[in-house]
């Protein structure tokens, strides 16, 4: 198991007790940092202060991301990693209650085994969402001046196709959204937001509220403790979407609205397992439909009248793009997101994972131009044998075949879990409908563009 302290709110004795049986210790806030957290853009975009129960979700969140990012994965049976956390919290009481349904959204979607000990915060420990914390020129001084604007939504944008379109569904809806973007250390990411943002001020200039949100290892100058260096840390962060939505929650809160908006199509939403060895945390569910619902009734256990929600369940990439997008943004101003998981590790989106395989069938199925990636897998899937790219292909197509040619009661046997959506509310029906959807929309970009993977398509069929 490997141990982690969050100094930041801890009591000096407390830490000092502490401090030697922990792996990795975790501080921001103030000087020494290894961690930068700036959330000043939020700050001075509310109206209110969020409740003590919320900053301690978000103060949690930024501790699991960051020790999600600190603690490297294994491979193949070490891929699960044993992670306990010491974390300081204004209400542990509520949190030893609660920590149950904790530790239960963090399994879901890291599929890690964490355990969460929580201690007193010390309440000196300055608040990153307090008005005052912005100083004389902050949100407090905004406030006294009127200058904040009013919103009746909040949503995350993350520089993705999906986040995009539901940005641009409201504002098209004319809504007044709050727009909460988490600003990583990615410059090919960064560079993506900021075009995305530039597309929407173009669709509804002046109406949306931008917060470009920053949570990323980095130490400051004296920092008091280590942060593994870049070669050792973990890349997959199946964490982010728990910290996405405790930064929605705050800024639902702070804004004083009931909605707050995580969009992400169908396919990756459910996020049914490509093939047998994607089980488990192989397979991404950062919006999965009960990993949502575990998180709104953590809000509801807190008091928080805040819901999550993803309006795009039932749709698939191609119909997002096609309903959404096309009709009010430019092609190019589309195509400027990003969704590539290799992002910033390569020059451009890598073309063979899973979301790019997924966004240029999206783009084509759409009506689309095709786009440049760093491998063209889809055209010549032999030049890329034996490599990731080309598992990622072959269960794509499989898993498309296998639904056009299964029936819904066998398609229930072989993904038996879509019974469970039906727990949280989801229509298990209009989930299989979608994914025949999607099915036939990379069956027919297939077909009508790859000749070489048609061919590979026809062998699995």
């Amino acid at each position: 198991m490997t141990r982690i302290l969050v100094a930041t709110g801890m009591a000096p004795n407390l830490l000092d007790r502490r401090r030697s049986g922990a792996e990795w210790c975790l501080y921001w806030g103030g000087k020494g940092y290894n961690a930068l957290v700036n959330l000043s853009e939020l700050r001075d975009a509310i109206t209110a202060e969020p409740p003590q129960l919320v900053c301690d979700i978000l103060d949690i969140a930024i501790g699991v991301f960051l020790a999600d990012i600190a603690v490297l994965r294994g491979s193949n049976e070490a891929w699960t990693r044993d992670l306990h956390l010491l974390m300081p919290v204004r209400d542990p009481e509520f949190w030893e209650r609660n920590g149950g349904r904790l530790v239960s959204i963090l399994h879901a979607l890291t599929k890690d085994n964490f355990s969460m000990e929580f201690c007193a915060r010390e309440p000196t420990c300055p608040e990153l969402l307090s008005p005052e914390a912005g100083g004389d020129v902050g949100a407090a001084a905004r406030r006294k001046r009127g200058e904040v604007r009013r919103v009746d939504c909040v949503s995350a944008l993350s520089g993705g196709i999906d986040s995009l379109a539901g940005a641009a569904m409201t504002l098209r809806a004319d809504r007044k959204s709050l727009f909460v973007t988490h600003c990583s250390g990615n410059p090919e990411l960064r560079k993506s937001q900021g075009a995305v943002i530039g597309a929407l001020n173009d669709l509804r200039p002046g109406v949306g509220v931008y917060a470009n949100l920053m949570v990323q290892p980095r130490s400051g100058p004296g920092a008091r403790f280590a942060f593994p260096g870049q070669a050792k840390r973990e890349t997959s962060r199946r964490s982010r979407s728990f910290l996405f939505m405790s930064l929605l929650a705050a800024a639902a809160c702070g804004a004083q609205v009931e909605e707050a908006y995580l969009c992400e199509n169908g396919v990756l939403t459910v996020a049914l397992p490509l093939s047998a060895g994607r089980v488990g945390s192989l397979s991404t569910r950062s919006t999965h439909p009960a990993v949502v619902h575990e998180f709104n009734g953590l809000l509801r256990a807190a008091g928080v009248n805040v819901t999550v929600l993803n309006p795009f369940l039932y749709q698939t990439k191609a119909e997002l793009m096609r309903d959404m997008l096309r009709p009010v943004l430019t092609p190019q101003q589309i195509q400027s997101s990003m969704s590539c998981w290799m992002a910033g590790r390569r020059h451009r989106q890598c073309g063979g994972c899973v979301p790019c395989l997924l966004r240029r069938i999206a783009m084509l199925a759409s009506g689309l131009p095709d786009e440049a990636y760093e491998m063209d897998i889809l055209t010549d899937p032999e030049a890329y044998r034996g490599t990731d790219a080309y598992g990622n292909l072959i269960d794509l197509l499989t898993q498309a075949v296998t639904i056009r040619q299964h029936s819904d009661a066998e398609l229930l046997m072989e993904w038996p879990q879509l019974l469970d959506l039906a727990t949280v509310g989801v229509s298990v029906t209009d989930i299989l409908a979608m994914y025949r959807r999607h099915a036939e929309e990379l069956w027919r970009v297939v077909h009508e563009h790859f000749p070489a993977a048609a061919r590979l398509m026809a062998s699995v069929e």
